[in-house]
């Protein structure tokens, strides 16, 4: 993407993925089960996971924390509903972490954090420094749309930086789990510090009936930021992602664009916008013999499938009010 068309996505009738080839892009399945099972050896994380960015930088303006609430604002299928399937992601609980419960409007604002980076790591052309704390906000973003879940661990690949500014594709951080095992800065120095790949484990009702111990990774391909305001109010993000839910074996993709724009009347405040772009490369729509429209459809593989939208307004929240 070109930096100056990212706002335009948030209104485009369609959008088209420009991330890696989906051969490149998946998860390598089996590695992926087995890491899942080693709590805390790194040696066997993470070896069949996509190449990860470098991490998103944002504005000074989005340092600390925020209360931020969502509202739902449609969905859309540019090609038609007869392409969806349940390996669309977005079309299941959790299946979409950065809108895990699409439709949903979550009844009360959750917190996230936003971090001042000052480790030299900083890559952006505009020179923002700030970076989103996603072992804090991650979690709490999906409990908030599916309150009926809860999270039970988190790692990141946080500070493994390459010395040419990548990302280092071999290392996740310990656990840090819900009891607080695991997630003090001396024995997990690296779980908040700049990432681009989150791993998660939480409880959760499945479709079966009863709860079920589940796991989800997500990793962000590659990203571009716009920042063309003159006044510097408005702040536009481009995300592709690849995620795998361990559990369902599902491989998804899919591509986020949000707009932050800083309000300066009464009260401030940030305005925003979330878009979430579904692919469904043929190779995954061919694998689930229930499609809609079965195997044969022709519909074009990096052209999205479903495109969900939501607003939502962040406000500035004391720190020491948050847990």
């Amino acid at each position: 993407i070109k930096n100056n068309d990212i706002a335009s996505l948030l209104d485009a009738k369609t959008i088209f993925w420009d991330g890696p080839s989906w051969s490149k892009a998946r998860y390598g399945t089996s590695s992926l089960l087995l890491s899942s099972n080693n709590s805390n050896n790194n040696s066997n994380q993470n070896s069949n996971a996509p190449p990860p960015s470098k991490p998103t930088y944002y504005p000074k303006w989005m340092k600390g924390y925020h209360d931020i609430k969502y509202k739902f604002a449609g969905a859309s299928f540019p090609q038609g509903k007869r392409i969806l399937s349940l390996r669309t992601a977005g079309a299941g609980l959790g299946t979409c972490l950065s809108l895990p419960n699409v439709g949903y409007n979550p009844p009360v604002a959750h917190v996230m954090h936003f971090i001042n980076d000052n480790s030299g790591n900083v890559g952006n052309d505009n020179g923002g420094k700030v970076y989103e704390d996603l072992a804090y906000n991650v979690p709490r973003r999906f409990e908030s749309f599916w309150p009926q879940a809860k999270v039970l661990s988190v790692q990141t690949n946080g500070g493994d930086m390459k010395e040419d500014g990548s990302k280092n594709t071999v290392l996740l951080s310990p656990k840090c789990l819900v009891s607080g095992d695991g997630c003090s800065s001396d024995v997990n120095p690296s779980l908040h510090l700049p990432a681009s790949r989150v791993a998660m484990e939480f409880d959760g009702p499945t479709r079966r009936g009863g709860r079920l111990t589940q796991s989800s990774d997500v990793t962000m391909l590659d990203h571009s930021i716009q920042d063309n305001d003159a006044n510097g109010e408005c702040y536009y993000t481009a995300k592709s992602y690849s995620q795998y839910n361990i559990n369902q074996d599902l491989q998804v993709f899919y591509k986020e664009i949000t707009s932050l724009e800083r309000m300066n009347g009464s009260g401030g405040g940030i305005a925003g916008k979330i878009r979430v772009a579904a692919f469904l490369p043929r190779y995954v729509k061919d694998m689930d013999a229930t499609s809609a429209g079965g195997a044969g459809d022709a519909y074009d593989e990096d052209e999205a499938v479903a495109i969900y939208d939501y607003k939502f307004f962040m406000k500035k929240t004391d720190s020491t009010k948050v847990l």
